[in-house]
Formats: C-alpha cells, structure tokens, sequence
C-alpha cells in the first residue's frame, strides 16, 4: 500500500512513542511497550500493523558490515547523464554490495553507500563495475572510516 507523495500520513503521540520504543529495540514485545505506555497490547499490536502497512516504519534486522566481514564501506557521489535515473538506480540495487541508494541535489544525482571485503573489491567496483552502467558519468568516492551513530 504505497502512499502518494502528496498523501501525509498523520501520527499522533501515541504512534511517536511506540515507533521511538521500536527503534530502540525492534524486538520490543508488545505488552511491554503497552505497559510502559499504559495502554492494552491489542493497542499497540494494532498501531504497529498500521505503521507497517502505511510503510511509516519497516521492522528489520541491520547488519553492522564490519562485524560480518565487510571492513570497506565507502559513500559514493554518483553523476548520471543522458539516462532514465531509475534505470541506474535498477542496476545499482541488483547489487549485493549495495545498502544503500538516496536521489540527491547538488553535484551528484545519487548517494549509494556500499560494503565489501576489500579495498580492492570497492576498486573494481568504482573503476569497472560503476563506469560500466550507461549514464554514470562521474563519481566521487568517499571511504567511511568510523559511524559514531546511525538510526535504524
């Protein structure tokens, strides 16, 4: 059930206060949320249902790249010209190493954050992989050294 952009979606406190106990901790059981909220489980099993249709929130496990093997995790500035966007786009999700893809203002058209193994897999993939899609015609590469936060 996708929303429109110009759909907004309205949430209350209630919705605000269970979405900030989730994100904390996604595996929070309902009844504890209810009690802490002083509302009935029924309530807020109800409220979650409603933001996961309404696609206000997914429930996912994230993965820390480092922890699993994938030390190089680098920010690239993508510059696409004289292509559909979208079809760039396509092909950057099909890959494994992406996690990440934002349409951006100012010098590049898109943010992609990927991860791999090795410096010299992101080398292949900026000098082969990345120039190899049509309309990418630039990119600027940035290597993560160290997240001091991040919100699910």
């Amino acid at each position: 059930m996708s929303q429109s952009l110009s759909q907004e979606i309205v949430l209350d406190d209630l919705d605000r206060k269970i979405i900030e106990f989730l994100q904390a901790d996604g595996r929070t059981p309902y009844t504890t949320i209810a009690t802490e909220l002083n509302v009935a489980e029924s309530t807020v099993r109800k409220r979650i249902t409603r933001l996961i249709d309404l696609e206000v929130i997914k429930i996912v496990g994230i993965v820390d790249p480092v922890k699993v093997g994938l030390g190089t995790v680098a920010i690239v500035g993508v510059k696409v010209e004289g292509a559909d966007l979208e079809i760039v786009v396509d092909r950057l999700s099909a890959l494994p190493a992406t996690r990440y893809i934002g349409v951006t203002t100012g010098n590049y058209d898109l943010t992609v954050e990927v991860a791999f193994e090795s410096s010299e897999q992101l080398f292949n993939f900026v000098t082969h992989t990345l120039r190899e899609i049509p309309g990418v015609v630039d990119s600027h590469t940035s290597l993560l050294m160290k997240v001091f936060k991040q919100r699910a």
